[in-house]
């Protein structure tokens, strides 16, 4: 079954049956182009021509045939395995404007708060209902244990991400479908928790995301109307108990991140009471 819109050959669409579903495709080449590059944004870091057809969606002589001429530009790269994203990606995304000045300010911060406290630091931003990692700093120990969690997560499932959703600005729906069926909670005591990680401005985690590992994550504001465009945080062993002491570095690193920003540098009077569990 084929529906194509003619209005705009990029916007051109077809309906493909698969299996007793249906799934729409993008039939223009630059479509199909966003498309193999995109399954690398879920899927393994390399892939082989087949594996990278049946997450694009893009059939294997098409995907065959946009991998060797988006390697010729330095988009993929061949590797022994098959393809990765070649590093003219990183070079593009680092001239992005919003991320790559975010990233920027807040490159220092962390490396900071990393000598300091020898915890991981992270920098995330919000997009969709997802938490996106643009940097990650660590040892080489804390970094083969963190390896397997991805740098674009469900934002449920981070300390980051809960932050993101508790300040978003999100319909009910829209809350309801990112959070419902992975909190194992009601509305009123999901509602209640975000309330008071805006009240305390910090949201923590231990040990969902990584055995042995403690994560607290606290909001970086933007101009304008002063709202969290990023979250800043710090992944430790779980046993430490110098939580206060970290969180007041955080605190002290988003308000100069969020001042040079141009946005409000403040910061609740309350302390952390203890460590979600």
């Amino acid at each position: 079954m084929v529906n194509i819109n003619t209005a705009s050959n990029i916007a051109e669409t077809e309906t493909v049956e698969i299996g007793s579903g249906a799934t729409t495709h993008p039939i223009s080449v630059l479509g199909k182009a966003h498309q193999l590059l995109a399954a690398f944004g879920a899927g393994p870091s390399t892939m082989g021509l087949t594996e990278l057809s049946r997450r694009s969606g893009v059939p294997k002589a098409s995907a065959h045939r946009l991998a060797m001429e988006l390697s010729s530009l330095g988009l993929l790269e061949r590797t022994p395995d098959g393809y990765q994203l070649g590093w003219r990606m990183f070079e593009l995304g680092q001239l992005v404007p919003g991320p790559a000045s975010l990233r920027s300010m807040a490159r220092p911060a962390l490396m900071d708060l990393r000598s300091a406290t020898k915890g991981v630091t992270h920098l995330a931003v919000p997009q969709g209902s997802e938490c996106v990692y643009l940097e990650r700093f660590a040892g080489r120990r804390e970094m083969r244990l963190l390896a397997s969690v991805e740098y674009r997560v469900p934002m449920h499932t981070t300390a980051s991400g809960q932050l993101f959703l508790a300040y978003g600005d999100f319909t009910p729906s829209e809350l309801d479908a990112a959070t419902m069926p992975h909190l194992g909670i009601t509305r009123r005591e999901r509602d209640l928790r975000f309330a008071s990680i805006r009240e305390r401005r910090y949201s923590d985690e231990n040990q969902r995301c990584v055995p042995g590992y403690k994560t607290i994550a606290v909001p970086v504001f933007g101009p304008a109307t002063g709202g969290v465009v990023a979250a800043i945080s710090i992944s430790m062993a779980a046993e430490r108990r110098d939580d206060q002491k970290v969180l007041h570095a955080l605190w002290s690193a988003s308000a100069d991140i969020s001042r040079g920003l141009g946005g409000p540098a403040t910061r609740p009077r309350r302390s952390p009471e203890r460590w979600a569990v």
